[in-house]
């Protein structure tokens, strides 16, 4: 069961950091390049990864421009009525506003588990983007405790991934994926918003049973 454990943490914190990525950075040539023969060597047939898919089968350098000018227009909330709200923890928690009390209680669940600061992310640290490079570098620690045996401080990690997931993540994340996938007119975001949303929730189904099991051991 560890290796499988080890095996899934590593998938896990991989497909977190990828989709960090995909908010954080413009799409430019290479990156597209780059993920085009990633989902070509996969057999993930699910809704978000086909229309990724489908999206790149066209000329990238052109395709890449495109998606340039609608990453600020979704992921950066130039304007009200241009985009949707921006993907920021605060602004659909209720606060209407970056950078207010649910930013700060964000960063202190990240300092609590142990990680601090997101240094190299410019944006306040409840941009999507933020919170989902959190989640990967969060496994990344899982997955140490299960390679050097120390099943106790991996199991408390998982508990604590849950944790994000419920308490901050799903709250939000689905409502800004839903609005992206019926305001884009890129089949490439709108997969990526899909993408997103079915991971989160398939994940928090995937640990919720792991830890169930686990601690009925």
């Amino acid at each position: 069961m560890i290796e499988e454990l080890k095996e899934n943490a590593e998938l896990r914190s991989r497909l977190y950091w990828l989709l960090s990525r995909l908010y954080l950075e413009r799409p430019t040539y290479q990156f597209l390049l780059s993920l085009k023969e990633k989902l070509n060597e996969i057999e993930d047939s699910s809704e978000g990864v086909e229309l990724i898919r489908e999206s790149l089968k066209g000329e990238l350098q052109e395709l890449s421009e495109r998606l340039g000018v609608e990453f600020t227009r979704l992921f950066r909330g130039i304007k009200e009525g241009y985009g949707p709200p921006p993907p920021y923890e605060s602004v659909y928690m209720g606060e209407g506003r970056v950078m207010g009390e649910t930013t700060l209680v964000v960063l202190r669940f990240y300092t609590e588990s142990g990680l601090g600061l997101m240094e190299d992310i410019e944006d306040p640290q409840d941009y999507i983007g933020a919170e989902l490079r959190f989640m990967s570098l969060l496994i990344y620690r899982e997955l140490e405790g299960w390679e050097t045996g120390k099943k106790r401080e991996a199991f408390n990690t998982m508990k604590r991934e849950k944790e994000f997931l419920e308490k901050h993540m799903l709250r939000w994340v689905p409502k800004f994926c839903e609005l992206v996938e019926g305001e884009s007119g890129e089949d490439f975001y709108r997969g990526v918003a899909v993408l997103t949303k079915e991971f989160l929730t398939s994940d928090y189904d995937y640990l919720s049973e792991v830890i169930s099991e686990l601690s009925a051991l």
